[in-house]
């Protein structure tokens, strides 16, 4: 059962990553472990709080502002991937529907 669950978390964060590096301006790199992965867009999430903020009420995709886990994680934003592939597809069509919008 752990097994399972490491196996589809690798999957689906290596489909999101994917994904993610095919945005213009979106920086991003697999991390080792966890359910989560931490991406900066060039120049548009300095203040990562404002963003998320926005990011959800104009596109209804709730991501973590990277400041939330620290002063460090300033400029970064934090994506949970222990969804399904196709609501992780959809989250990274939106994001880049909201960043074409600006």
């Amino acid at each position: 059962l752990v097994r399972d669950t490491v196996a589809r978390l690798q999957q689906s964060r290596d489909r999101l990553v994917a994904a993610l590096a095919g945005v213009p301006g979106v920086e991003v790199a697999p991390p080792p472990g966890a359910m989560y992965l931490f991406f900066r867009i060039a120049g548009r999430s300095d203040d990562s709080l404002a963003f998320a903020k926005r990011l959800v009420a104009e596109s209804g995709l709730g991501i973590a502002p990277g400041v939330a886990f620290g002063p460090e994680g300033e400029g970064y934003l934090r994506w949970c991937f222990a969804a399904s592939d196709a609501l992780l597809l959809q989250g990274v069509e939106r994001l880049q529907r909201f960043l074409e919008r600006r």
